[in-house]
């Protein structure tokens, strides 16, 4: 039964030999044909540009020029159409010749046949079909590797950066240890047990926020790793007592600091518990760590509009200017505060990178003076509910 209606390019200077190929394809039972006819070099070249046949069948004598010059320029100016040559006898120069310029078969005339031409067009098309999914495939895979290079090689720069970063900031609490120890050494030796106690104080104090930044520049590389990789399927997680857990985890900043951090109403979403439990953590120790002369103020909030959660950092601290606002989420990026606090410049990368893999998006709103407002999304769960306010404040 015919299915498929094919057209096919017949390329010679002799109308009889047109007239016997579309004789015999009007026999074939498999497919209808629609034959067209072209009879110059030139006129071949014009319909071959148009490419609107799926083969073309080429006459070797072409007048003044034969059909492997017609192959060679239609190949040439992109022609991909399988192509399949007639002779009027057999020459295997010809024929090799034809088959390096990708011509399917080469057909001697006086063989020539309705089953012959049939099933060699048929083939033809089935070839080229073949070839070009595997040509697809091919330019595909290739793409695939070529930006699987490029971002190995972005992770192995990143990594070069994380090595030579992780090796000088973990050295950083003993250095300060030891500085300290240099320091009160000779109050150790004195007679003022009260100055020698408020000194060791103050030195410990220094220590433990050192090893504090040592511990989460730690857990910002294992979260950053763990954002680089397959993860168990999302479940549940309460927005509220993430940011519970976070204000307890930095109690003692937040009480150094004399901050306060109010935690609103937060919705139940679907994610990861540790990797959210990062956003929030990061966000909050940059607002207590960035602040202005005014005791830091840190609210947590959240609204819904949509199909989207809304969930808002707002600070009172030193702002972040308009320029910096997109730089700040890139890896290694510290914006025009750099200098004013340590750090690493990927904890803001770390978050753009959890909220995105959660299927939102992080971004910053701030006049530059007076504080910042981090928002990010999150897609709201059919199951997401409030659970009422949960507020936690720090003073």
């Amino acid at each position: 039964m015919k299915s498929q209606t094919i057209r096919v390019l017949v390329v010679d200077d002799d109308e009889d030999e047109y007239i016997v190929v579309d004789k015999y394809l009007r026999r074939a039972v498999t497919a209808t044909y629609s034959v067209d006819w072209v009879s110059t070099f030139e006129k071949a070249l014009a319909t071959a540009a148009e490419d609107v046949h799926e083969i073309c069948l080429l006459d070797y004598q072409l007048g003044e020029h034969t059909g492997i010059e017609l192959l060679r320029e239609m190949r040439s100016r992109g022609y991909q159409r399988p192509v399949i040559l007639l002779t009027g006898h057999g020459n295997v120069e010809v024929d090799m010749q034809a088959m390096e310029l990708g011509a399917f078969d080469y057909i001697e005339k006086s063989h020539l046949t309705p089953a012959l031409i049939e099933r060699s067009i048929r083939y033809a098309i089935e070839n080229h079909r073949v070839r070009a999914a595997l040509r697809e495939a091919n330019e595909e895979l290739e793409s695939r590797v070529r930006e699987r290079t490029a971002e190995l090689h972005r992770s192995n720069l990143e990594l070069e950066q994380f090595a030579e970063i992780v090796a000088r900031d973990l050295q950083q609490p003993l250095r300060m240890l030891a500085e300290h120890v240099r320091i009160i050494e000779p109050e150790l030796m004195g007679a003022d047990p009260q100055k020698t106690l408020d000194s060791l104080t103050s030195s410990m104090d220094c220590v433990f926020l050192e090893v504090r930044n040592m511990e989460m520049l730690v857990q910002l590389v294992l979260d950053y790793s763990l954002t680089r990789r397959q993860r168990q399927p999302f479940s549940e997680i309460d927005l509220a007592q993430i940011a519970r857990e976070v204000c307890a985890a930095l109690e003692y900043r937040i009480q150094r600091a004399g901050a306060r951090v109010t935690v609103g109403e937060l919705p139940i979403v679907k994610g990861d518990p540790r990797l959210m439990r990062g956003v929030f953590e990061n966000l909050v120790d940059n607002a207590l760590k960035y602040h202005s002369d005014s005791p830091p103020s840190v609210e947590i909030s959240a609204s819904r509009k949509g199909d989207q959660w809304f969930c808002e950092i707002h600070d009172n601290g030193l702002g972040v200017s308009e320029e910096d606002a997109d730089e700040i989420f890139l890896m290694f990026a510290r914006g025009s505060h750099g200098q004013a606090a340590r750090g690493v410049g990927i904890g803001l990368a770390l978050c753009r990178k959890i909220v995105e893999y959660h299927g939102g998006h992080i971004w910053v709103d701030s006049r530059g003076e007076g504080g910042s407002t981090f928002f990010f999304s999150l897609p709201v769960e059919p199951q997401a509910a409030q659970d009422g306010s949960t507020t936690r404040s720090n003073q």
